[in-house]
């Protein structure tokens, strides 16, 4: 592994942002060099981490190499066995609860080392060690879990946004199909949490996965000095973003409904897409939430004009109801 600086791309970080999709066609022949891999690595080891613990760790699988793969092949779930098995390589994201624990003091005294725990902000190493210290290492396993996995989630973000800068595609997926069976073929003790499963490769349907998924409006998830009060996008930054490549061309582009059939012939795979039943298809794009763009709702147009579309599971709308009513969520905003 020969690598010099010029070898490494400089993407701009916006249009890296802009970029991300999640990769689920990759290419079979194509491996992903090991210093893209490490790269990766990188970028999520130096995510931010309470009191620089540190408890973000990862197990790098090759199908090749691993003797475990049938193992792991049984644990994930049904709809990611193509995607798995076609990656170049597999990341086992880990979040390992004794670092809280049993680094606490450690990663407190490395700040302090560092210039960044100072005086100025009340710190004090009498306090650290008879207040803090002690009050972090009573917290419950409950309560570290939470607080650590989403420190996971900030080291596997960015080393997902660092494949994209390198061309590398990524995407998250489930192990559900067999709980618990990634721990037991690994191996690993009670403290270690398997978090994600993420594949890596390089992208053989289109990078840009035929547009940018569309989301919830700004302004409906992001609020201004109190909850329910909608913080206002700004149009003409809008439009600097889109120029950057932040925000792009909304998905589903031209193509990209031919690209999946050539796809799923290639492979000798099912052709074509999920859809969902007319009376749900028409109150989505009714749903005011939801920053729609010209594409998906001219793609909505076609597949109801197309028509053969499924009908509602009946039976499950008194489950569903339930379960959102559980939650405290008005269900008939989403049901039909």
């Amino acid at each position: 592994m020969s690598v010099s600086a010029a070898d490494i791309p400089d993407k701009s970080f916006l249009q890296t942002v802009g970029d991300r999709r999640s990769i689920r066609y990759y290419d079979p022949e194509r491996k992903v060099e090991d210093w893209k891999i490490q790269t990766m690595l990188q970028a999520g080891r130096m995510a931010s981490c309470q009191g620089n613990i540190n408890a973000t760790e990862a197990i790098v699988v090759e199908k090749e190499t691993c003797d475990l793969w049938d193992e792991i092949e049984e644990c994930v779930s049904g709809f990611n066995v193509q995607i798995i098995n076609q990656s170049s390589h597999l990341i086992f994201w880990l979040t390992n609860l004794n670092a809280w624990y049993g680094r606490a003091n450690d990663g407190l005294s490395t700040l302090a080392l560092s210039g960044a725990l100072t005086k100025y902000h009340g710190w004090n190493y009498e306090f650290t060690m008879t207040q803090t210290v002690p009050r972090l290492m009573s917290f419950p396993t409950e309560r570290t879990e939470n607080l650590l996995r989403f420190e996971s989630g900030l080291a596997v973000c960015q080393a997902m946004l660092t494949g994209v800068s390198l061309d590398v595609g990524s995407i998250l997926i489930a192990f559900g199909r067999k709980p618990g069976g990634i721990e037991k073929a690994f191996g690993l003790p009670p403290h270690y949490k398997f978090t994600w499963g993420h594949a890596v490769g390089y992208p053989l349907e289109d990078a840009k996965g035929g547009g940018q998924r569309p989301r919830l409006k700004f302004e409906k998830l992001f609020h201004k000095d109190a909850h329910g009060t909608p913080y206002m996008p700004d149009p003409q930054l809008m439009e600097a973003l889109k120029e950057k490549g932040m925000i792009q061309e909304q998905a589903p582009t031209s193509g990209r409904m031919d690209e999946i059939e050539q796809l799923a012939s290639r492979f000798s795979r099912e052709p074509g897409v999920v859809s969902w039943p007319e009376k749900e298809v028409r109150r989505l794009m009714n749903d005011d939430d939801w920053d729609f763009g010209p594409n998906i709702k001219k793609r909505a147009e076609e597949v109801l004009a197309q028509g053969n579309l499924p009908d509602y599971p009946e039976e499950m709308r008194e489950t569903f109801t339930k379960l959102m009513e559980e939650h405290g969520i008005d269900a008939s905003k989403y049901l039909s």
